[in-house]
């Protein structure tokens, strides 16, 4: 994500030199003060919401952690001064906001305290050829973290982390890492500080049928560009399936709101203008992890941009229609997300690299179909 330049440098600093250590000293008044008034402002809301959260975020003190994260951002040189205020003010949520700092800020994780769950060796993975990908394969002998769930009782969107034996196709195909982390990590920084509260925010207020269906409808828009795909790698009847889905689903099921094209036998799958290239037999090219967007690769991204421009939204819809219409989606898609990747912030080693690994899975699962 875009950051000021200074915090975008502090990041890269964070990633480039793990060694950093932090200068002993007092903290500033003021920002003694802000931490205190934020842990206490967090046990506040957290009883006033009572038995509504989750277990999870009963210790997670979610103002501390914004204000701890805005400090560390300030004076980097202040870490440990401001870790031992915020463990001091909040001692009920130092395992939940050593686990988000930790996350944010790989350099300074080592002069947090170990994490009480057992380490898991994590098997070094060949690389897999792109013309050879297959969806990920569920293997019972894969290592057990202990508290995580079982693979087979998980979503397909789950990731499978790296200590499991999750495979990471991208390893190799990695060498702008250092650049990728600091665009990792600060995409992180703004999904904690905006996205993920929006979306928490959303999931909360909208019931699970109403948001079903809100997906149901994004899902609907995006068929003109999957139709466009389908004829381009000559996949003729599923192009006839996608345009059949968009002609019924857009009128008797209400813009998408209800699939009455699954309940006739027309069932859905996406194409994009990665898989066009895919189909081609363009490479993946170097993983990439983009501002905004997130990770992908250099063939994706290309397809990206050209999906940009198959779609009808920008061809009918003025500047700020097209921006609202993103941001909905952009929530609605982030609401989908916010289990497995709470998933992967509570039971990863290394959160850079198990995303990576859950692209690689995921994009292997769409060029399989």
């Amino acid at each position: 994500m875009s950051r000021l330049p200074a915090a975008i440098f502090i990041l890269a600093l964070l990633c480039v030199v793990p060694a950093l250590t932090a200068v002993a000293q007092s903290l500033p008044p003021q920002m003694a003060a802000r931490i205190a008034g934020a842990a206490e402002q967090g046990r506040l809301h957290q009883a006033a919401l009572g038995d509504i959260i989750d277990e999870r975020r009963q210790t997670a003190n979610r103002q501390l952690e914004t204000a701890v994260v805005a400090a560390i951002n300030e004076r980097p040189d202040l870490f440990e001064a401001i870790m031992r205020e915020a463990h001091l003010q909040a001692p009920e949520s130092r395992a939940s906001l050593n686990l988000t700092i930790s996350g944010m800020f790989p350099g300074f994780a080592g002069t947090l305290p170990k994490s009480s769950r057992a380490p898991s060796q994590a098997p070094t993975q060949p690389a897999v050829p792109d013309a050879q990908r297959a969806a990920p394969v569920l293997d019972a002998r894969a290592p057990v973290i202990a508290g995580a769930p079982p693979l087979e009782d998980r979503p397909p969107v789950w990731p499978i982390l790296i200590a499991e034996g999750g495979t990471d196709g991208y390893a190799d195909k990695d060498p702008l890492e250092g650049l990728n982390r600091v665009f990792f990590y600060t995409n992180g920084a703004l999904d904690y500080l905006v996205f993920e509260p929006i979306a928490l925010g959303y999931r909360y207020i909208t019931p699970e049928a109403a948001r079903k269906a809100i997906r149901r409808a994004f899902d609907n828009l995006s068929s003109p560009i999957i139709f466009a795909n389908d004829l381009l790698q000559f996949r003729f009847r599923r192009a006839a399936t996608t345009f059949s889905r968009f002609a019924i689903n857009s009128t008797v099921g209400l813009l998408g709101l209800f699939d009455i094209a699954a309940e006739l036998g027309l069932e859905p799958h996406d194409a994009d203008f990665g898989q066009t290239l895919h189909a081609l037999g363009v490479g993946d090219g170097i993983y990439l992890v983009l501002p905004l967007f997130g990770p992908t690769t250099v063939r994706d991204a290309v397809g990206l941009g050209v999906d940009n421009l198959l779609d009808p939204r920008n061809w009918f819809l003025g500047a700020t229609e097209r921006i609202a219409l993103y941001a909905g989606e952009g929530v609605v898609r982030r609401e989908e997300l916010i289990d497995p990747i709470d998933f992967l912030v509570e039971f990863s080693e290394n959160s850079y690299e198990d995303v990576r690994a859950w692209t690689y899975q995921q994009r292997a699962a769409e060029l399989s179909q």
